[in-house]
Parts: C-alpha cells; sequence; structure tokens
C-alpha cells in the first residue's frame, strides 16, 4: 500500500510540472511572473509572498548562508488542519545545484504554486496538500546562480576560490574573450595531423575524423591566455568544485572525482541540504531538476 501511495505522489508531481509555462499566473493571493528567470532577491521575494498569502499550507525556513551570504531556502508544504507535516509521507524536490542549471529554480518554484493555488480546486493537489508534506529547496547554488544571471556566463561550480593547480593562488587564471565577440567559446588550429575535421554542415563545429579520413585541427582548450605563466591555459577557473560531488554517497577524492572536495558536505550549501533531510525521516521520494543541452 505505501509504494502505491508514494507511486499516486510522484504521479501528482508530475502532472503539476507539465502544466509550465511562461504567462503571468495568479493565485492563493500571489501574482507570479514566469516569464524570465528570477535572481535570488526575487525569488525570495516571491517565497516569502507565497508563505505571507498561505501560512496555514507553507513555512518558509532560511537553512543557512551560502558562501557569499545569500539564505539557502526551504519551502514545507502541507495541510497543517489534516496532520503535522512530519506525520506523513514526504516528497523532496531541490533545483540548481549546478549554477548554470537556473531552470531547475522556476520548476520549483512553478510547483509551489501550482499546489497552493490548486487546493480546494483540483482534487489532486487538495488530496496530496491533505495526505501528503512537501519539501523544496528550490535554489541549492544561490551564489552560481545570480552570477549566471547578472554576468551571463554558465559556471557550473559554486564560488569559493579553489587553488586548483596548486600555485598559491586561487582562482588566477580564467577563460578569456579574446575576440570580443562576447562568447567565450573553444579555440582550434589548423594542424595537418589533427584528430579533429569540420562537420560538413556547419564549419564552426568540429567532428571527430572518421577512420581513413585526415583531419585538419587540433584543440587547444577554452578560449583564453595564460594569465599565471605556468604554461598552461585556463587551468584555474573560477571555484573549481561540484556540489553534486560533494555528498557522501560514493564520494571520492578529487584526483579520482574532479571537483568533488575536500571532503564529504565540505561546503555549506552542501551541509545545509544534508541537514534538512536527515532532520525530515518522513521523506520518502525526491526529485533533483538539472537540465543541460546549453539551455
Amino acid at each position: 500500500m505505501r509504494k502505491n501511495k508514494i507511486f499516486i505522489t510522484v504521479l501528482g508531481i508530475a502532472f503539476c510540472l507539465t502544466s509550465l509555462f511562461s504567462v503571468t499566473l495568479s493565485g492563493a493571493e500571489v501574482k507570479l511572473s514566469f516569464d524570465h528567470f528570477y535572481n535570488h532577491a526575487e525569488m525570495t521575494e516571491a517565497l516569502k509572498a507565497l508563505q505571507k498569502a498561505n501560512p496555514q499550507f507553507m513555512k518558509l525556513i532560511s537553512l543557512g548562508k551560502s558562501h557569499q551570504g545569500r539564505d539557502i531556502w526551504a519551502v514545507i508544504l502541507n495541510n497543517s488542519k489534516t496532520g503535522p507535516a512530519e506525520h506523513k509521507s514526504g516528497f523532496y524536490i531541490d533545483g540548481n545545484i549546478h549554477g548554470n542549471e537556473i531552470q531547475g529554480t522556476e520548476v520549483a518554484l512553478y510547483a509551489i504554486w501550482y499546489l497552493l493555488k490548486n487546493y480546494g480546486k483540483t482534487d489532486l493537489a487538495t488530496r496530496l496538500l491533505d495526505e501528503r508534506a512537501f519539501y523544496f529547496i528550490p535554489t541549492m547554488n544561490p551564489d552560481s546562480r545570480d552570477y549566471f544571471i547578472n554576468e551571463r556566463k554558465a559556471y557550473r561550480t559554486g564560488l569559493i576560490p579553489v587553488d586548483d593547480d596548486q600555485d598559491g593562488v586561487a582562482d588566477e587564471d580564467s577563460p578569456e574573450d579574446l575576440d570580443g565577440d562576447g562568447f567565450i567559446t573553444t579555440m582550434r588550429k589548423k594542424d595537418p595531423k589533427g584528430r579533429f575535421a569540420a562537420h560538413p554542415d556547419d564549419s564552426r563545429i568540429l567532428i571527430p575524423a572518421r577512420p581513413g579520413q585526415k583531419g585538419e585541427y587540433t584543440i587547444l582548450g577554452t578560449e583564453g591566455i595564460d594569465n599565471d605563466g605556468d604554461g598552461l591555459i585556463n587551468e584555474d577557473d573560477l571555484g573549481g568544485y561540484d556540489m553534486n560531488r560533494n555528498y557522501g554517497f560514493n564520494w571520492q577524492p578529487h584526483y579520482v572525482q574532479y571537483g568533488a572536495g575536500p571532503y564529504p558536505f565540505a561546503y555549506p550549501e552542501t551541509k545545509a541540504t544534508r541537514d534538512f533531510l536527515l532532520a525530515h525521516p518522513n521523506i520518502m521520494g525526491g526529485q533533483n531538476f538539472h537540465n543541460t543541452g546549453g539551455m
């Protein structure tokens, strides 16, 4: 029976999220516009407005501060009149653990809004909030998210300085836009012994030369110069760790799994997430929202 109930919960969340679209929406006395990416201040304002309008259903908690001092927000949704959240099976949702995967926050925020707006209007949303508890961390990497939005630079990492090349200085050799076109791309050079050839449909794209095909190019790496004079290009970029690899399960040191950090839960964001999950043992399932494909 428990498996069936969990399955119903997952189906319900999936149904809610399939309705995501970019128009101005209003509900639960709150208007949210899903036509742009929310920075941290805007997301905070939206969450506080939703909580103020729905005190029976929503709790907003700061789990602590990020490296740069932003709140790591958590949301608990539950109809308190049908019982405390900790007495119900819980479902966990987070997003944006990687700074360049910002759509995850919008999906989590929409799920919160959707459940609150449709309580008492649809049987599904009403049943979910009456019988289940939902736990959200909409943005797990608030520093890198804001950096992406403000600087238009897509960093997967968090923003704690890391001395990637072990020269005693952190983050001193980042990529540069050498040709001033507004993009940092991959550099290449003509090489008759190269392993890559131009794509027949778009010469900007390189593909591995096929067996018997003569290569034309060698890939030099990301656009930039050797800022610190050590003979390497862009080897000590901003940050340099991956919070998705900093959890305790199957953790491996940096030389085995790049970006895993010095030890599990070394960063304030991953530690806050761990403590939040351990404090709610009623959580029976979860969903992490990632994205890729250059979105």
